[in-house]
């Protein structure tokens, strides 16, 4: 069982241990049925203070070990489900970006919420069923003492309804697959819906079209999962069935095939109701079972596929996250980097590209959208990998010097820029720089520094920019990417960017790359590099180019 696999894996207390207490639960619990049973045949024809006593120690066995057995299930699987979600974030962080794009938010955010809370929720019934079945055992056995008839007939009908469940099992596991697929492709309309907002609001045929996308797959979520649930619910009403059946056997039946006291038919009808509850609670956690053991599938299908998500990730090379070197050049020889479809059938290419960029120096690239400005961005700073080629720092391979090291020279603000809540990996921040950088971009008025982060985040996209850009200057980089970053901003602002900013950032030694289509200013790069279609096609010194 692949749950179980999976706890005994995972958990810190000895599972074994765990089931051994629950066997005497369980043994507590078929105890109970004997005593009863003992003390309804003894109560007409002498004194019961014995097993009146003895009532109460095996009900308090069972107190204690029954709430044992529920604590630590209950405090175990929380910590489980911690560990699991911290090292699905670890393998996300360690994940390389290509690869993490095409496998989409959708599953990541269903593994790490709806895969883990089903986990979570199974837990406790798996516990419950195994004692269940320990108590179905004894009490089995405690049937057999009494009429053999009646245990070979009850395990009969019990075996029929195992042989029911296995029957359905692999269509109920082929259903939950669809389910599942199915709910991968709801959240991500949702995140159309959520992300592309603005655009649908100011298109009601967009919006018309997407909302009957998202309901037409939720309706198809609801139907497979309905139809789960139906199978489900015919397979419980047959176990249900079954067991009345027995009772009937038992009564009506079993007298007629074996030489039975009245009594015996008492105790044997109070057995079968004894362990009508135990019996449906195992049948009943069968589908959770099955639910968590696809869930567990799940995760561990994208546990795959973020580990292969670092195959040919250089992070394994040398190089720890040690600080960078003084960075003299970086060189990029006949880099080539290739979109790929979920098959790896290339998309668009982008090289061969050959680049020496200097300390000091400021270098523009332009060209159209679409002509691999971006892509030329995530290379330089290694988050592409390239196809071919090679990338050179001062000299050496950045496989050599570790690609982990070498990213710590860049600070870099992308067209799809994340904003975080607090200033991570930046220490030692000096509160005074941080309201001098407020005040120059603008936002003093806008938002506040208090206890290491931005009171405020709601802000327009340029503002957004601006801030992005004071924590960029505050990690204190030897390069600067810019990825279209004056793009938003209002003409005085862009002019502080391209004539104040850059060239005091020149001044201090700091090297920078922005993307940009502003013509107005290319005097203030020391090159100008034109992309299109993958290519440079234009690299020329624009001490020449004046302000147009």
């Amino acid at each position: 069982m692949k749950l179980w696999e999976f706890l005994s894996r995972e958990s810190d207390v000895p599972l074994s241990r765990v089931m051994a207490i629950a066997a005497v639960s369980g043994l507590a619990n078929a105890l109970l049925l004997a005593v009863v049973n003992q003390g309804a045949h003894t109560v007409s024809s002498g004194s019961t203070t014995q097993l009146f006593i003895l009532f109460g120690v095996v009900i308090s066995l069972y107190i204690v070990t029954q709430r044992y057995i529920l604590r630590v299930a209950s405090i175990e699987v929380e910590r489980i489900i911690a560990k699991l979600r911290v090292k699905l974030s670890q393998k996300v962080r360690q994940a390389d970006l290509g690869p993490l794009e095409l496998l989409g938010r959708s599953r990541i955010y269903a593994s790490m919420q709806t895969e883990t809370l089903t986990i979570s929720q199974s837990t406790a019934p798996m516990i419950i069923a195994c004692q269940g079945s320990i108590l179905i055992v004894f009490s089995m056995l405690y049937m057999l003492i009494l009429s053999r008839v009646a245990f070979f007939l009850t395990v009969a009908i019990v075996a029929l309804g195992v042989l029911v469940h296995f029957k359905s099992r692999n269509e109920l596991i082929a259903e939950m697959h669809r389910s599942t697929a199915k709910e991968n492709e709801f959240f991500d309309v949702l995140t159309d819906l959520l992300e592309g907002f603005k655009e649908m609001k100011l298109n009601q045929a967009r919006g018309r079209d997407l909302f009957a996308e998202l309901s037409q797959i939720a309706d198809d979520v609801a139907e497979t999962k309905t139809k789960t649930g139906v199978r489900y619910a015919d397979y419980y009403i047959f176990t249900q069935v079954l067991f009345y059946l027995l009772i009937g056997a038992m009564v009506f039946v079993l007298p007629g095939l074996s030489a039975v006291y009245s009594d015996q038919v008492t105790q044997l009808t109070a057995a079968i109701l004894f362990i009508i509850g135990p019996i449906t609670g195992v049948v009943g956690a069968f589908p959770v079972f099955r639910m968590a053991e696809h869930s567990i599938e799940n995760i561990a299908r994208l546990e795959a596929e973020l580990d292969q998500a670092r195959v040919g990730n250089n992070d394994t090379y040398a190089g720890n996250g040690e600080p960078p070197p003084v960075m003299t050049t970086i060189e990029l020889n006949t880099v080539r980097f290739s979109y790929t479809d979920r098959d790896g059938n290339p998309l668009f290419t982008v090289g061969p590209l050959d680049l020496t960029l200097k300390q000091g120096e400021v270098l523009l690239i332009v060209g159209g959208n679409g002509s691999g400005k971006s892509t030329l961005l995530k290379l330089l700073t290694s988050l592409y990998y390239p196809s071919s080629g090679e990338i050179r720092v001062n000299g050496l391979d950045a496989r050599t010097v570790g690609y982990r090291t070498y990213r710590e020279l860049f600070s870099a603000i992308f067209a799809d820029y994340h904003l975080f809540e607090r200033l991570y990996g930046v220490s030692g921040v000096d509160d005074k720089r941080v309201v001098e950088l407020l005040r120059l971009m603008g936002l003093e008025r806008k938002t506040t520094w208090r206890d290491g982060r931005f009171a405020n985040q709601e802000l327009s996209t340029g503002q957004r920019k601006r801030l992005a850009l004071i924590i960029s200057l505050l990690e204190d980089k030897q390069i600067y990417v810019f990825d279209e970053w004056a793009a938003d901003q209002d003409p005085s602002f862009r002019e502080f960017f391209y004539e104040t900013l850059l060239p005091e950032m020149k001044r201090g030694g700091k090297t920078v790359v922005a993307a940009t289509h502003d013509e107005r200013y290319f005097h203030v790069g020391d090159r100008v590099l034109k992309m299109e279609a993958g290519r440079f096609i234009y690299d020329s010194d624009t001490t020449k180019i004046g302000p147009r």
